[in-house]
């Protein structure tokens, strides 16, 4: 390994997996499949980590797997700017680098493939590829073809999506073949898809050439080597099929090997078997790993005899013969066979053949023998395929996740099984039929064992969550078919989970539906500034609430709240389609939210558990009173959600157990309420809310046009929001906490804010704005960011007065006393001080009950007035059960609440 590769990559062994450098090895490395501190590496070439506990792990990584952001950066490591650099500064440079005339591809081929230089200088060059669509370009290392050429992208080629490789010019029927190999005097060729693969196995000693794809038949290319083959009077080579182990590299490994001996050629394939538990290798993996051996290719010969076999008996007889199991199951054109060999029979045959323990058959014999001692009959019309399994600690469940596959092109299923479901052939065969209509099993309760012994022993175990959203523990994004991580876009595999670089991780939840349209090209950003233009400053605020969102769980953790947003406005202000947009641009069509009036306490508190790191909407909480019915306006008490301000949960519950556990989940979203009321609450919820209000006042033909665009707007073009913010997490976090303080302090610093906690919380909102700007997505101008921060810093004043003003019920109270004391009458008069304290207020709710029934004067109920007349502001509330002589009852002592007569 080359210098400076190998320092970075002992130094990052070092520190992130906590090894010891002893003489010739790094040791006591952390494993990251079983925890333990027992892998080991070289010092010298540090390529290839093993895990010491050979029996209960074994597991092996190359570097690249554990590192790989040390692979992806050729240009910037390696290209000829960072080699004068380098030598300016006095550092070590390898010499062949600094001479060479392709550095970039060179030490791509040799430290990022494992390829000897000596051997394949001269077959390929360096240049260079540019994507107008994300203006990125990159290097690339390419090789001719007969019409054209295929280059591999180098640097990042994350960031140029699916395409990491492409192919300029026709190279159908047609192969690339390395240069100056005699392919006619060869005994055998290999066939692989990939050139690095080809190159893999020419390292090792194997004849290889590339079809580029594995779906190109090269019909021209056999077609020339058989002619010359004719010519030179030699027998033709034989073709070895070996195209990558995955579902379309065998599709076509067993088509083509068909086709070939139809066309006259000796054929026979090589797989490398899929090992359960670890990534699927091709032959350029294998080749880094040490793994292309002699016994080696003689098993993936084997693994490949068994791809091809042309009837399931003789899969079986190759099986036995392998082996030398008398029985076992096996699978073949997705159906399950059982093979079983009768002892008697085979005694027989043997005998037949005059062999006995002393003699070994001959190969021609032995198929003979296996052929009519062994029989194989069919147990279940399917596959079943174990892939994992997986538990929720929390409610002591655990499932099997199994894949059941169909002959013929029908897709497969994948679904759960639990332990009872597996423990018996009537169980098993049950829920099969159950989650795969149309299968079948009709084997043994031993065949099944045998089946569950092979499947599930040291099966893969992936860890769960029971939410959408951010996973706290794995520091990554689940969104349905997608993940972020570290930065990177993670796909969800084929077993319905998302494979990180040491952790499997999957969500048991289903909702709610999140699609996010990870083609960077479709991404548009011009609806920033559509909703500046239809919304105003406040609706950036809401969007800048939306960012903040997505990082709920960090900025609890390091900042110890995240507040509430509440969207309110007159009907037809808005509101719905700034919320339904908002939802697109994490993926999410059609939704605005659910009324918490009408749900159960059990719904809110499903509902608020099932994301993290997304908003939870809660809408038309304030209902109208209906005037055909006579039943009263409806609130719903919001201090219900006091505790979520923290990220604590809002409700625990007694698990079905014989202990005393509990459980209160904690919630992890960010908490939205959109109504046309304003919210009625006591100052410790208003305190955490960040308003915004919105009218009908501003509305003119260029809002209405831009809010007209956000309605027609795709979802495709606007879900990568999501990905763009959740790939710079680490950036904008940095930029959130560097911008926070300033903001709350200049908040803070207003003559109108009384509470820190309004200033706190509309300076994340500022902080917000600023990662929407250049500084942080780019989405927005600066002196647009600048106004939508002014904006939040008068938004911070309106809340702190909406807090300094008294709840509506109390107002409601002192507007019914203040008329019935402007009437002039002495009955309707209502303080029992009367003329006695000029300073002192005293109402008996009583009193006051009957006085405003009389004056039919609609006031708050007395459970209502006792519920909020302690936050009395205008008149201090001062006590709520004092004795007074009352003026208005010829002195009798009457129970009253007291307040301040200051107004």
């Amino acid at each position: 390994m080359r210098e400076p590769l190998r320092s970075e990559v002992i130094e990052r062994l070092c520190s992130a997996m906590s090894g010891k450098v002893d003489g010739l090895y790094i040791q006591k490395l952390e494993c990251p499949d079983c925890g333990q501190r027992v892998m080991f590496t070289s010092v010298e070439g540090p390529w290839r980590l093993q895990c010491g506990r050979h029996n209960k792990c074994g597991v092996s990584y190359h570097v690249k797997e554990l590192f790989p952001d040390l692979f992806d950066t050729w240009t910037e490591r390696y290209g000829r700017p960072a080699v004068e650099r380098a030598q300016a500064d006095g550092k070590p440079v390898d010499a062949s680098l600094a001479q060479s005339a392709t550095p970039v591809a060179d030490a791509y081929l040799e430290l990022g493939r494992g390829f000897d230089l000596a051997r394949v200088r001269g077959w390929y060059s360096q240049e260079a590829y540019w994507d107008d669509a994300i203006q990125a370009g990159t290097a690339t290392v390419r090789f001719p073809l007969p019409n054209g050429f295929w280059e591999r992208l180098l640097d990042k080629p994350q960031r140029f999506g699916k395409q990491k490789a492409r192919a300029v010019g026709s190279f159908k029927g047609l192969w690339w073949a390395p240069p100056g190999v005699d392919l006619v005097s060869k005994e055998e060729i290999w066939i692989v898809e990939g050139i690095f693969d080809a190159l893999s196995l020419l390292h090792a000693g194997v004849t290889a050439v590339s079809t580029i794809s594995c779906n190109n038949y090269p019909d021209s290319a056999l077609a020339g080597l058989a002619q010359a083959c004719t010519d030179a009077g030699t027998d033709r080579p034989r073709l070895v099929w070996a195209y990558d182990g995955d579902k379309a590299g065998a599709k076509y490994s067993r088509e083509f090997a068909m086709r070939s001996r139809k066309d006259g050629w000796p054929t026979a394939a090589a797989v490398i078997p899929a090992r359960r538990g670890v990534k699927r290798r091709d032959w350029n993996d294998a080749w880094q790993r040490e793994e292309l051996g002699a016994k080696d290719r003689e098993e993936y010969r084997y693994h490949g005899s068994l791809l091809i076999a042309r009837g399931y008996r003789e899969k079986g007889d190759l099986m036995y013969g392998h082996s030398g199991l008398r029985s076992f199951w096996l699978e073949f054109g997705n159906r399950l066979y059982w093979y079983e060999m009768d002892e008697a029979k085979l005694q027989k045959a043997l005998e037949d053949h005059g062999c006995d323990e002393y003699t070994e058959p001959e190969p021609d014999d032995l198929k003979a023998i296996t052929k009519s001692a062994g029989s194989c009959r069919k147990i279940a019309n399917c596959a079943p395929e174990a892939l994992y399994y997986m538990a929720a600690p929390i409610t002591d469940e655990a499932w099997y996740y199994w894949a059941v596959h169909f002959p013929g092109d029908r897709k497969s299923l994948r679904n759960t099984f639990t332990s009872a479901q597996q423990s018996s052939p009537a169980e098993f065969g049950k829920r099969l039929m159950h989650i795969a209509p149309g299968a079948i099993w009709e084997g043994t309760a031993a065949q099944l064992l045998r089946l569950l012994n092979d499947q599930i022993d040291n099966i893969k175990v992936i860890d769960t969550i029971d939410y959408v959203g951010y996973a706290k523990e794995h520091d990554a994004w689940l969104w349905g078919d997608v993940s972020v991580k570290d930065g990177r876009i993670y796909q969800l595999n084929e077993e319905d989970h998302f494979a990180f670089p040491r952790a499997n991780v999957k969500s048991l939840s289903r909702v709610p539906l999140i699609e996010i349209n990870t083609d960077r090209t479709d991404y548009q950003t011009d609806w920033a500034k559509l909703i500046r233009t239809a919304y105003g400053p406040r609706g950036l605020v809401c969007l800048a609430f939306w960012l903040g969102a997505l990082f709920a769980e960090q900025i609890r953790d390091r900042y110890e709240s995240y507040p509430y947003l509440e969207l309110v406005g007159e009907p037809g202000s808005g509101k719905t389609t700034l919320l339904e947009f908002l939802w697109q641009l994490y993926g999410r069509a059609d939704t605005e939210g659910f009324c918490p009036v009408t749900s159960t306490l059990s719904f809110r508190s499903r509902t608020l558990a099932q994301v993290s790191n997304l908003p939870v909407v809660m809408i038309e909480a304030d209902r109208e009173p209906d005037a055909s019915t006579g039943h009263k306006q409806t609130q719903f008490n919001w201090d219900e959600f006091k505790p979520l301000f923290n990220g604590r949960g809002p409700r625990g519950t007694g698990m079905k157990t014989v202990g005393n556990e509990t459980r209160e989940p904690p919630f992890r979203g960010a908490l939205v309420i959109s109504q046309n009321a304003h919210v009625n609450a006591s100052d410790a919820i208003l305190s955490r809310i960040v308003q915004a209000v919105f009218s009908r006042d501003g509305f003119s033909a260029e809002t209405e046009r831009a809010a007209s665009a956000l309605v027609s707007m795709p979802m495709e073009q606007v879900s990568g929001f999501a990905l763009q913010a959740a790939t710079r997490a680490k950036k904008l976090l940095e930029l959130f906490g560097q911008r926070l303080g300033g903001y709350e302090a200049e908040i803070g610093a207003l003559p109108t804010i009384k509470m820190n906690r309004v200033a706190r919380n509309h300076a994340k909102m500022a902080a917000l704005l600023d990662c929407l700007g250049p500084d942080g997505l780019g989405l927005l101008p600066l002196n647009t960011v600048n106004e939508a921060v002014l904006e939040a810093y008068a938004m911070a004043e309106e809340r702190q007065q909406a807090i300094n003003a008294d709840h509506p019920i109390v107002q409601e109270f002192w507007e019914a006393y203040d008329y019935a004391q402007d009437l002039g009458h002495q009955k309707a008069l209502l303080n029992h001080y009367g003329s006695d304290r000029d300073d002192l207020i005293a109402i008996n709710l009583k009193h006051f009950e009957a006085v405003t029934a009389e004056l039919k004067l609609r006031a708050p109920t007395t459970a209502e007035l006792k519920r909020h007349l302690k936050t009395s502001k205008t008149r201090p509330f001062i006590d709520s059960n004092r004795a007074v002589c009352s003026q208005l009852f010829e002195l009798r002592t009457m129970r009253c609440w007291v307040f301040g007569a200051s107004k």
